[in-house]
């Protein structure tokens, strides 16, 4: 994966009973991931992002959709309000 796995990801979300027997490893990565194979190994949303890290696939968070002046400007690094009187091709051209 290109990003490495946080500490409690998913398992925060779903409130996992299981998360708080890792939670004293949160510093020690190395631990916290044996620890987890070992507690985690039939938890099925675990199982899935092993099987997404072995394929090589991440999960990728979405965002609302903008409009295309702003992702103009923001690709560029330009504060939109900045470059509203623009075109989307000026702005790009930046």
């Amino acid at each position: 994966m290109t990003e490495k796995y946080r500490p409690g990801t998913f398992c925060i979300d779903i409130q996992c009973p299981k998360h708080k027997e890792l939670d004293p490893l949160k510093g020690d990565a190395d631990a916290y991931l044996e620890q987890k194979k070992k507690l985690c190994r039939d938890c099925l949303a675990w199982r899935f992002f092993l099987w997404l890290d072995d394929h090589d696939f991440r999960v990728i968070k979405t965002f609302d959709e903008i409009p295309a002046k702003e992702l103009a400007a923001r690709l560029k690094g330009i504060d939109p309000v900045k470059v509203e009187h623009l075109s989307i091709e000026e702005i790009l051209c930046l």
